[in-house]
């Protein structure tokens, strides 16, 4: 429960500290575009995995009193707090797009996106990035923060800052 809480406090903390350039407006009429016409497409499946895997952490924690009734009270209102953060963050994406794209490549990006392959990608990156976060990087995540932390810990002591 308390890895799920710092997580979210440092997904909250770097979007509430990150500043972004202005970019030009073709460019940011670009960006816009394409986040529209991707993102607008994945964003419920996006939320639907990010929420069912913080969820089932959430869970975990609540009293075995915890009646089904009160459970879906909680759910619903974690449900509308996760979107209005999506939300928020769709805000910065154009500007993200276009840091790191030109006019012209955000336009090849979109027209891409509009082909039947790109449409197809974008129907499957959820499903496959689901796949990947629950395959790949959950049963990773246990045994990485104890290598770190083992890790850290040597160099501390060795500095002479810990026991």
């Amino acid at each position: 429960m308390t890895r799920t809480w710092t997580l979210l406090a440092a997904v909250i903390a770097v979007w509430s500290a990150w500043s972004p350039a202005k970019a030009d407006d073709a460019s940011m009429a670009a960006a816009q575009e394409l986040v529209d016409y991707t993102l607008g497409k994945t964003t419920d499946d996006m939320i639907s995995k990010m929420e069912t895997a913080i969820w089932s952490n959430l869970e975990t924690a609540f009293p075995r009193t915890t009646d089904a009734a009160t459970i879906a009270e909680m759910h619903t209102e974690f449900d509308t707090i996760v979107r209005k953060y999506v939300a928020q963050a769709m805000k910065i994406a154009p500007t993200i797009y276009s840091q790191h794209f030109t006019t012209d490549e955000l336009k090849g990006l979109l027209a891409f996106y509009k082909t039947p392959l790109g449409d197809k990608m974008l129907a499957e990156m959820p499903k496959v990035m689901g796949d990947f976060t629950t395959t790949a990087m959950v049963p990773m995540m246990a045994p990485m923060q104890s290598e770190i932390k083992a890790s850290l810990e040597t160099i501390m002591r060795k500095q002479g800052t810990t026991k």
